[in-house]
């Protein structure tokens, strides 16, 4: 089975290529784009491709879509770290939410029924739905606000699972708590983070210089964010050594029937 994982940035990534080999190669190079770069390993009976899409609306520019789509996939898996929106939930816990949506479209779209299943078994909390916006929720405020509509937050799932919508292959989003609903972030990341999680060291500092008190508060949340990012890799571990082809047909035959 051929499983592609995607997450944001590297940050999110980097404890799952702690605990296992992973190789870069470019997948699919006949595809008229050239191929796309991603990482490639062996989970159980998968053959696991990793790839890296940026934060936000961007994710997926057209011609990585379009590569990673016509690659032979079996699965698709939205993976990362998310906010806190619903207090029941609790930094580092693994969620998958039954539905994605976006301030834009409250309908949303659903993810795949058996993979949730299968997630809910090896340990995964189901939620309702993950909101995914277009900036970075940073304050318990609007966290509050956006619990009526959501119990987690991120900025990229609905739009993966908008470009894989069409495919046989199931789609679903594996995340990882990062920052609870009763929290305000330490900083505003999106004066001090490029789009690919790098951090820009000058508006760091001056943010540090003018709010020298955030420091203890941003050295926390680094830890418990890198903590929530090790559940994950742990938890994906498990989840894929568990998938297997039947798993995969019987998402199809589902998504057969409800059309």
């Amino acid at each position: 089975m051929f499983v592609l994982v995607t997450f944001a940035v590297d940050a999110e990534f980097a404890p799952w290529r702690e605990l296992r080999r992973f190789r870069k190669v470019k997948l699919n190079e006949k595809h008229w784009s050239g191929g796309a770069d991603v990482y490639e390993t062996q989970v159980g009976d998968c053959c696991v491709w990793v790839a890296l899409t940026g934060m936000g609306i961007k994710s997926l520019d057209f011609k990585s879509a379009t590569c990673l789509r016509s690659a032979g996939l079996d699965a698709i898996i939205s993976s990362g770290l998310c906010g806190g929106l619903n207090t029941r939930y609790r930094v580092g816990q693994i969620v998958a939410p039954k539905r994605v949506t976006t301030p834009q479209d409250s309908a949303g779209l659903a993810t795949a029924h058996a993979l949730n299943d299968l997630a809910e078994r090896q340990g995964a909390t189901l939620i309702d739905t993950l909101l995914t916006a277009d900036r970075i929720i940073d304050s318990e405020a609007e966290k509050a606000r956006l619990s009526q509509f959501a119990d987690a937050v991120d900025m990229e799932s609905f739009h993966i699972l908008h470009e894989f919508s069409l495919e046989a292959a199931p789609v679903t989003v594996i995340r990882a708590i990062s920052d609870a609903a009763n929290e305000t972030l330490p900083l505003d990341f999106s004066k001090v983070l490029t789009n690919t999680g790098q951090v820009k060291v000058a508006p760091l500092l001056k943010e540090l210089v003018l709010q020298p008190a955030k420091i203890p508060h941003l050295t926390r949340f680094a830890k418990q964010s890198r903590q929530a990012a090790k559940n994950l890799a742990n938890f994906l571990e498990v989840f894929l050594r568990a998938l297997t082809p039947e798993q995969i047909h019987a998402e199809a035959r589902t998504s057969a029937a409800a059309r």
